[in-house]
């Protein structure tokens, strides 16, 4: 499976700090931040074009930040953060678990505070997506199973999240990498059985599910993203050599020039994977690139005319009325990239 999971334990004492001096809202060069991601560990924003690259956070050494989302109103940014392993074993020798909890900040880093803190070693919250109430969060939740301080068997599943809630609501048993439409009626996730994962859209409440994807069709399906209409889903998913569109060239300088015959990050750390486009109607999935990138995640422009795909060997913009393709950030990064839609 193409699922990590980082589980981690949160605190406010815990909470990553990082100084900023950039005005609310910009990319550190006067650009509109507009995208964020992970990379190194840390959140990080970017105007669209490539420029104004800038770490929102600082997290120390062994954590982990990642899976930034926007709030609708474009004021917030959440994120999954996994501080470092406990140095020593818990009350009877328990080995540390790793937990991961739910943080929320200001697009420029500042007010960095838990807002979803993890209730016990081995849970997890990851992959959040802001609710249509603008408070919850829909997320993976992730909870190992300990036997005589061993770990038998693990809990994954989409669930809903309040701030000050103890109880979850569970949406999507065995589901994880969740997304919501842009009016919240409609869910999205990647379903895992035996006979391997499936894409599948169901209400927001998660009843009425259905498969678009069936299991066993591509492998390693991950981060589904609605369009901005909600009729069309973006998704990455590892599969056979193909033909497809062969994507512009990054670029005609010599950073792009030296992107295409360097050595691919998936070749060290993955499956080759592509990103995919599906009628949220039903059909068959197209593939849009061949990248065969590490690990790459779709995010939607707000007009719906381009997607940004953020992988190990880079960042890259794809116009979907051409398949062009642009390298605008030579670094890439890990875990999700969401665009403001605000």
């Amino acid at each position: 499976m193409n699922r990590r999971v980082a589980l981690g334990a949160l605190s406010a004492a815990a909470a990553p700090l990082v100084t900023c001096a950039t005005p609310l809202g910009t990319a550190g060069n006067g650009a509109r931040a507009q995208l964020v991601f992970a990379a190194d560990g840390n959140i990080q924003s970017m105007a669209a074009d490539g420029s104004g690259r800038r770490a929102l956070t600082k997290v120390p050494q062994g954590a982990l930040a990642k899976d930034p989302a926007w709030s609708r109103d474009g004021a917030r940014i959440a994120y999954a953060y996994t501080p470092p392993l406990p140095a020593v074993r818990g009350p009877g020798g328990l080995l540390p678990l790793p937990v991961t909890g739910i943080y929320v900040m200001a697009p420029d880093g500042t007010g960095q505070a838990v807002s979803v803190p993890h209730d016990r070693p081995g849970i997890g919250y990851e992959n959040p997506v802001w609710a249509d109430d603008g408070k919850s969060f829909v997320v993976t939740y992730t909870e190992l199973l300990m036997e005589s301080n061993v770990v038998k068997d693990q809990v994954v599943e989409v669930a809903r999240v309040t701030p000050g809630q103890a109880r979850r609501q569970t949406l999507v048993p065995n589901g994880a990498f969740p997304a919501l439409s842009a009016d919240g009626r409609q869910l999205a996730c990647i379903v895992t059985s035996r006979a391997g994962q499936a894409l599948v859209v169901a209400g927001a409440d998660g009843k009425d599910l259905r498969t678009l994807v069936p299991a066993g069709q591509l492998d390693s399906l991950s981060s589904p993203r609605f369009s901005p209409d909600g009729k069309q889903i973006a998704f990455s998913a590892a599969a056979p050599p193909a033909a497809a569109p062969t994507p512009v060239p990054p670029r005609s300088d010599l950073v792009g020039l030296g992107s295409l015959f360097a050595p691919r990050a998936v070749q060290a750390h993955g499956l080759p994977m592509d990103v995919f486009l599906i009628p949220v109607e039903g059909g068959a999935a197209r593939r849009l690139t061949q990248l065969v990138e590490d690990n790459p995640a779709p995010a939607w422009s707000p007009d719906g005319r381009q997607i940004v795909i953020l992988a190990g060997g880079g960042i890259h913009r794809l116009q979907l009325a051409s398949l062009e393709l642009t390298l605008v950030d030579s670094k890439g990064g890990h875990g999700s990239i969401d665009w403001r839609a605000a």
